[in-house]
């Protein structure tokens, strides 16, 4: 039993080097995410205005909540393009 043990640790080990050096390949080669300021600059004031008329609203938990999140509930609104290095 102990051959095994140690067998699945050295599988777990390669695997898990391997997925680490594919994240850097990918972080290194992979597309960037890049975005003028301007396309920044009007999603955030796009995320404000949400957030101004739910509190006008008076749904002050459903703002709580999206200020929580990463991207104030913006995730599927365009505000880049992706290009390959």
């Amino acid at each position: 039993m102990k051959s095994t043990d140690t067998t699945s640790e050295v599988a777990r080990f390669r695997q898990n080097q391997s997925q680490q050096e594919n994240s850097a390949r990918w972080g290194m080669y992979g597309p960037a995410v890049v975005a003028n300021h301007e396309a920044i600059t009007a999603r955030m004031e796009r995320g404000a205005e949400r957030l101004l008329k739910l509190i006008a609203e008076g749904k002050h938990e459903e703002v709580a909540v999206l200020m929580e999140t990463k991207a104030w509930g913006l995730e599927g609104e365009p505000c880049h393009t992706t290009t390959a290095f």
